[in-house]
């Protein structure tokens, strides 16, 4: 096998390993558990590493898959670090047996969507990603009874947006009598477009209910508010990256021919507007600090979402690749936001927002790293987020239309919107308030892999913003997800 071949077959490594890991925590001590969170860590680190050297050695490789490279490094990069904060978090004596297995089961399938060349394995990759964390959603039930119905809303929440784009994917196959990427494009071609447009019309919204699209939304907040913060990490990044990829790949085997590439353009525009616009309104005033983050999150696929709409709609391929590149950037700089806040709310006993004031000061390196982080999702210089935005707005801008100019002050308003609740934030974190704040405080300590993969991430986030051109492959993963076929 060449090296493109085996990094195809990491996220079958993955699942066996998620069945192995389920025998190696359950022969373990209880005082011993904790290393298995430090495994999974270095497992998926080692895939990262595998899938980095071949992205570097590329040219070798000319049928390489780059958004299948891309996506993979996303998701064993953040599920590394993830994983590694993880083995500091969870009690010991819980369950924890599950916990591992069920985290690379939903990393697997997440990770394999981007090799995939049919839209029902696709489909299928998406739901193994699922399904293990809607368990994990519910992990923390015991101690946490509302973890149990934020889970099972997002279940439900989730079938209903799996039967539609299932839906959506059987019309096509009656349609074009295939499933495959490459031969959909050619068999649709004659084929009545209304019940194509239909067709595509459920996938958007059948994958849009687990990207968090408004209105599809009302299961993220719970779900990320009450999962445990290293399964919330894998859900804002590598799930939702699957999941993206999923969606746009089954849309790139649809003919580029005629009104459907613009008329779905337009349907993902709407949707991009209303999830920004309604997600930095609903994340404005909330006193919990895991609401702030999780409505800002729906706003920041809406920012996602104009990119790949912008892309359709003008066929331009930049609205494609800043749309990547603001997701990847997303994915970084949200788990590490997350992390963060659990870091801060369990020294401070709370997830009020009022209740951590000065948090930041007192554990002036997570403070520091969790201010990059708002800086970047606001959107401020030398930041991946900074970047992120430009791409989004010169993809706007650069339509020359009045249409594409309108999107552009749209996003640049809503960015303005944002710092409604991103500055108050940094500033009850960040500084002591008037009456005894001051005064002396018991430090509490905070595992050393949860700070190490916080500044990992704060880096990442950095080095982003400032050297762009090291992460070229993400303009060559972006072409591979267009309207008339992937290759």
């Amino acid at each position: 096998m060449n090296p493109p071949e085996i990094a195809a077959f990491m996220p079958i490594l993955i699942g066996l390993c998620g069945i192995a890991m389920y025998f190696i925590t359950r022969l373990l001590p209880a005082n011993l558990r904790h290393w298995s969170g430090t495994l999974t860590g270095f497992l998926l680190l080692a895939v990262f590493g595998l899938l980095l050297s071949v992205i570097i050695q590329h040219a070798a490789y000319p049928a390489i898959s780059f958004i299948g490279l891309t996506g993979g490094l996303l998701v064993t990069g953040i599920g590394a670090v993830a994983a590694w904060s993880s083995a500091g978090n969870l009690d010991p004596k819980g369950p924890v047996q599950f916990y591992y297995p069920l985290f690379l089961f939903a990393l697997a399938g997440a990770m394999a969507v981007g090799f995939a060349t049919d839209l029902f394995t696709i489909f299928v990759l998406v739901e193994l990603s699922a399904v293990p964390v809607y368990a994990l959603c519910a992990y923390r039930h015991q101690e946490d009874p509302l973890a149990l119905s934020a889970a099972i809303k997002y279940l439900l929440q989730g079938v209903a947006g799996t039967l539609t784009a299932l839906l959506g994917i059987a019309v096509l196959f009656v349609l074009g009598h295939t499933l495959s990427i490459s031969q959909l494009p050619s068999a649709l071609a004659g084929a009545d477009p209304l019940p194509v447009l239909f067709a595509a019309i459920l996938i958007v919204v059948g994958y849009g209910v687990k990207l968090g699209m408004v209105p599809l939304h009302t299961w993220l907040p719970d779900a990320y508010a009450r999962a445990p913060v290293g399964v919330t990490a894998i859900m804002v990044g590598p799930t939702k990256i699957g999941v993206l990829i999923a969606m746009f790949l089954s849309l790139s085997a649809l003919p580029a021919t005629g009104t459907l590439p613009r008329t779905l353009g337009m349907v993902i525009l709407f949707f991009a507007v209303v999830t920004m616009t309604a997600g930095n309104l609903l994340a404005l005033n909330q006193p919990d600090l895991r609401y702030v983050l999780s409505y800002s999150s729906i706003a920041q696929m809406g920012y996602i979402l104009l990119g790949f709409g912008i892309g359709l709609f003008y066929n331009l391929p930049l609205g494609f690749t800043a749309g990547l590149y603001y997701a990847i950037a997303y994915a970084m700089m949200k788990a590490g936001a997350f992390l963060s806040m659990d870091a801060f709310a369990r020294d401070a006993g709370s997830y009020e927002t009022a209740r951590m004031r000065g948090q930041g000061a007192k554990h002036s390196v997570i403070g520091i790293s969790f201010d990059i982080f708002i800086f970047g999702l606001s959107g401020v210089p030398l930041t991946s987020g900074f970047l992120g935005k430009l791409l989004l707005e010169q993809a706007g801008m650069v339509t020359a239309t009045m249409s594409g100019v309108i999107l552009a002050l749209i996003l640049a308003l809503n960015c303005v919107l944002s710092l409604g609740y991103y500055v108050p934030l940094i500033s009850t974190l960040m500084f002591y308030g008037p009456e005894g704040d001051r005064s002396p405080v018991n430090r509490k300590t905070i595992p050393l892999p949860v700070i190490s993969a916080i500044i990992f991430l704060a880096v990442v986030t950095v080095y982003m913003g400032l050297f762009p051109e090291s992460f070229e492959w993400i303009s060559r993963a972006a072409a591979q997800i267009f309207m008339g076929g992937v290759l």
